[in-house]
């Protein structure tokens, strides 16, 4: 059966695809040939684990993607005092391959041509006379960094490269200004070549979700446990890609997504979630910013519909679930026959208890009800309870709420202990504003039924609830 995070993913897929606005990059010959209908969407949570729709293993070329990565090993190479005094962070309002520099002749920020080139220009070696083998030694650190961010070995579009080397004129005009200005401190020509072989490298939207994710966990690869770059360095990419990386769309960006992001001409954007998560989506066809239009939709519904803006205002908790436990040892109600109370003591092994705390949003749901699903053969029913929940948002409440269906599937039942009727209060606040559709969700659930079946105010109330269960089962058998 789809999880309702699947569920959500392809239902915004279907909602964005019907939007063929827009143009694939045409002034890189190879480029300007891909499918235009390409559409992937993966999503990788804190622990590494992947939701992946559409063509999510298609490979596509990660352009300015690269940025922020080369970025970091420029930071992690040099550290942020040296960089910061040849690279800005400021945002530039101008578009991403604008000749743009500030009143030090410094490129604005690392996420426009200028300061990408400049970054990849500090990869290399500090000498005018940079040999072929140099060139090739540090795009070899750059392709193990990137490996090391996505989880797996990448490689070069060899046709992509030689098309943007051939094609390239503005960023080397770009490159030779900054050499004018005396900024380099090696060949730009060697720069310029490293910087068309980054943009160069092949990746999915699985790629950039586990990307993602890394930064989101503060350099933490969580698919491979590796960590491949300091928390300091990803609070700083997070902070430029926040401001900077949508280009002159960023301030709209922000204030609609909410998400640190960058996006590439080739169609592909990452964006993450601080802590939580990283996405991949891929659309070739470009807005007027070089931003994919399906990219950026697809975003938006995401930060909406899954309450994703990384401004949300709740005490965001990863660690969701406090504790596990069955009912060993819980006394059986007395208000059953002892013929009813022996067979009740002989499973209680199979009444399970997941206490939550914190706030509880997308992330912290997710986490819980895969753990739920992973557990199923463990137990008969499941008790949620969530008096240490403070806020429980739209998407969280429903995903709550759907642990019910998952359950009647398989012939088993699910409680809620919610004695401060949070999720209560969740479904009369979002019952008409169509934050968070409950999509299929079952009937009693869309209908808010102000009863709430198997929601109780107490612990007891569900032992009991959960008995009667146990005990029909008992008497069906």
């Amino acid at each position: 059966m789809e999880s309702l995070v699947d569920g959500y993913l392809r239902h915004i897929m279907d909602e964005v695809r019907g939007d063929r606005s827009g143009d694939v990059a045409d002034y890189i010959p190879e480029l300007a040939v891909v499918d235009p209908e390409g559409f992937g969407l993966s999503l990788c949570v804190h622990d590494g684990y992947m939701y992946s729709h559409g063509h999510s293993t298609e490979t596509f070329t990660i352009q300015s993607v690269s940025k922020p990565l080369t970025y970091a090993m420029a930071l992690r190479k040099h550290g942020v005092a040296a960089v910061d005094a040849r690279i800005g962070v400021e945002p530039s309002g101008e578009a991403f391959n604008e000749i743009s520099v500030d009143d030090r002749r410094r490129p604005k920020n690392p996420m426009i041509n200028a300061g990408a080139i400049f970054a990849a220009s500090m990869l290399l070696p500090a000498s005018r006379d940079v040999s072929r083998d140099d060139v090739d030694a540090a795009f070899a650190e750059i392709v193990e960094f990137y490996s090391g961010c996505a989880g797996r070995r990448l490689t070069m579009d060899e046709e992509v490269y030689a098309s943007e080397s051939a094609t390239g004129s503005r960023n080397r005009a770009i490159a030779y200004m900054l050499d004018s200005f005396g900024a380099f401190d090696t060949d730009p020509d060697a720069a310029i070549d490293l910087y068309y072989r980054q943009c160069s490298i092949r990746v999915t939207t699985d790629d950039l979700a586990g990307i993602g994710a890394t930064i989101a966990n503060g350099g933490l690869n969580p698919r491979t446990g590796r960590v491949v770059f300091s928390s300091e360095i990803a609070q700083r990419l997070l902070s430029v890609m926040t401001t900077c990386g949508m280009y002159d769309g960023a301030g709209d960006w922000v204030t609609s997504v909410g998400l640190p992001a960058k996006s590439g001409v080739g169609g592909g954007i990452l964006a993450v979630l601080p802590g939580q998560l990283g996405i991949g989506v891929y659309s070739p066809r470009l807005d007027e910013h070089g931003n994919s239009v399906r990219g950026v939709e697809t975003c938006r519904h995401l930060s909406k519909d899954l309450g994703l803006h990384m401004f949300n205002v709740t005490r965001e908790s990863r660690v969701t679930i406090r504790a596990v436990h069955d009912l060993a040892d819980t006394p059986v109600s007395a208000e059953w026959s002892e013929r009813e109370r022996s067979y009740l003591r002989t499973c209680r092994d199979k009444i399970r208890v997941y206490e939550l705390q914190g706030d509880l949003t997308f992330a912290g749901a997710e986490s819980v009800q895969r753990r739920l699903e992973a557990d199923l053969d463990d137990y008969t029913v499941v008790i949620v309870e969530i008096s240490r929940i403070g806020v429980i948002d739209a998407v969280a409440r429903t995903m709550v709420l759907s642990i019910k269906r998952l359950l009647d599937d398989s012939g088993r039942r699910a409680a809620l202990v919610d004695p401060d009727g949070v999720v209560r209060a969740s479904v009369i606040r979002h019952r008409a504003d169509g934050t968070a559709p409950d999509l299929d969700a079952p009937a009693d659930l869309k209908g808010f039924d102000p009863a709430l079946p198997h929601v109780h105010a107490t612990m007891e109330d569900a032992v009991i609830d959960a008995e009667t269960f146990m005990l029909k089962h008992y008497y069906d058998q």
